[in-house]
């Protein structure tokens, strides 16, 4: 247990941390779609009930888990036993991973916001992206040549992180106060500025047409509570780190419901904002609004956005605007950051916590160079799949079935807070333990039956092994070299 854990000063704090680490750019560019694609304004139904039955449960255990420890996610796992170490910094080494490639995408948005002051990217929006800055490969196994300007950009980045993070949580938490609410303005903003634009309510409209008989359908519920999972950033550690600086076990209920009202808010404006810039590009171009092409991924921030705003007055305003978002992601980084050196902190205890945050973000740095590089789109595609959404679930499934059948649940609950007894902790407990473990393992085995059969977005199997199920198994081994030592450094500590 780390004793000298610095703690937020204010829960508002520790709210704006946690919706900071949640929001992020797969709410601007997977929510729409996955809206559209599962019934439209139907979907919220299972959406909003996700949150409640998945999401909420999952936040109080992690919630709790960061309040049992007083440190992070791996001191946590050795709470229930040293031998459980491991798992927490698979966790870690996980979202590691994950943040290497997330800055990259974070690093195009930032060339995009100095594109965008002169439409750099003229009419053929999709050319210039993949051909002038991601000088796209042929395939996997071309790995091109590094866009030098990503790399600029992924250090600026990594460098704003490091003079942040280094300052600690009181400078953080000063950050926090811009970089939380400043996103959430700037999407409201364009939101309602998107609808002003001629065609823009009918994109919308469009957007939120309603199909009920989807409602009834077990693929529509499965979307709905893996969208909550990779919307609240569950299972990397980061809910866990944040909880543990809190100075008590107070107000976890209000700040759980107040994270996800905030990510669900942020979600339903990035969804009218980007259906609305939709309808009132295809109306400048005297075109009916059908078809959903170009409005999921990285198609919809850096092919379809481009686009539409260039037909748009005010072109250059409502570009740099659009992009700058990128404050959403840098929330997410900060947050994984922390998660790790919190447990590093352990591991190395005779290097300064400065040193620690200096080394990680120059390793992170380094581990996202491969994704700049000609390939490096397909190799991102390949190790988001496998360490964004299968490593995830996995990992979800293990803190529900570790801490729901161990007697330290008992201890979680009362970090959670007093409401937690009686009745209440029954059914979450069999909730965690008995019912979500067993709905994500369906989601998980039924993702790779079908993927056994058809491979991946048609990747080679070459492909697929090395940065999908090698990765994945990195991981975890390093997780487990890492918990060795971690174990031993706490036994000679006692």
């Amino acid at each position: 247990m780390n004793t000298n854990q610095p703690k937020w000063s204010r829960n508002l704090f520790f709210s704006l941390a946690t919706i900071g680490a949640a929001v992020g750019l797969g709410n601007l560019w997977r929510f729409p779609y996955m809206a559209f694609e599962n019934g439209g304004g139907s979907f919220f139904i299972p959406f909003i009930i996700c949150y409640l039955v998945v999401g909420l449960p999952l936040i109080m255990l992690e919630f709790g888990m960061g309040r049992l420890s007083s440190g992070s996610v791996a001191e946590s796992f050795k709470k229930v036993s040293p031998k459980r170490t491991c798992m927490g910094w698979w966790v870690l080494m996980n979202s590691f991973v994950i943040v290497c490639y997330y800055t990259v995408i974070m690093a195009w948005c930032f060339q995009y916001a100095i594109y965008s002051l002169t439409q750099a990217w003229g009419t053929d929006t999709k050319s210039f992206f993949f051909n002038d800055v991601l000088h796209l490969s042929a395939s996997p196994a071309d790995a091109g040549g590094i866009n030098w300007f990503s790399v600029f950009s992924l250090f600026i980045l990594w460098l704003i992180a490091f003079l942040i993070l280094r300052k600690g949580i009181k400078g953080l938490s000063k950050v926090l106060l811009i970089t939380v609410p400043v996103p959430f303005i700037l999407i409201v903003v364009l939101a309602f500025r998107s609808v002003s634009f001629p065609g823009g309510m009918e994109g919308v409209e469009y957007f939120l047409i309603s199909d009920m008989s989807k409602v009834f359908t077990i693929s529509v519920w499965t979307a709905a509570a893996s969208q909550v999972i990779l919307s609240l950033s569950l299972g990397m550690g980061q809910m866990v780190a944040y909880s543990s600086m809190k100075k008590d076990s107070s107000k976890n209920l209000r700040s759980g419901l107040f994270l996800i009202g905030g990510d669900f808010a942020f979600s339903l404006f990035a969804g009218i904002a980007a259906f609305a810039t939709f309808g009132a590009m295809q109306t400048q171009l005297g075109q009916p609004i059908v078809g959903d092409s170009g409005l999921s991924g990285p198609a919809l921030a850096f092919i379809t956005y481009p686009a539409a705003l260039s037909s748009l007055p005010g072109a250059a305003f409502w570009g740099f605007a659009f992009f700058m978002l990128v404050m959403l992601g840098i929330d997410s980084v900060f947050a994984v950051v922390e998660a790790n050196i919190v447990d590093l902190k352990t591991v190395f205890p005779k290097l300064t916590k400065g040193k620690l945050i200096a080394g990680f973000c120059l390793l992170s740095f380094l581990g996202g160079l491969p994704f700049t590089m000609g390939a490096g789109l397909y190799w991102l595609d390949i190790v988001d799949h496998w360490v964004g959404y299968f490593a995830i679930f996995s990992i979800i499934v293990l803190q529900c079935i570790v801490f729901g059948t161990s007697i330290k649940i008992h201890e979680v609950a009362k970090h959670i807070g007093s409401w937690m007894t009686g009745w209440v902790f029954r059914v979450w407990r069999v909730w965690i333990v008995g019912i979500l473990p067993i709905v994500f393992l369906l989601f998980v085995v039924t993702k790779l039956k079908d993927e056994f059969v058809n491979p991946y977005s048609g990747y080679p199997w070459n492909a697929i092994l090395f940065g999908g199920w090698g990765i994945f198994s990195l991981a975890i081994i390093l997780g487990v070299i890492i918990s060795i030592k971690h174990n031993k450094q706490n036994k000679a500590v006692d």
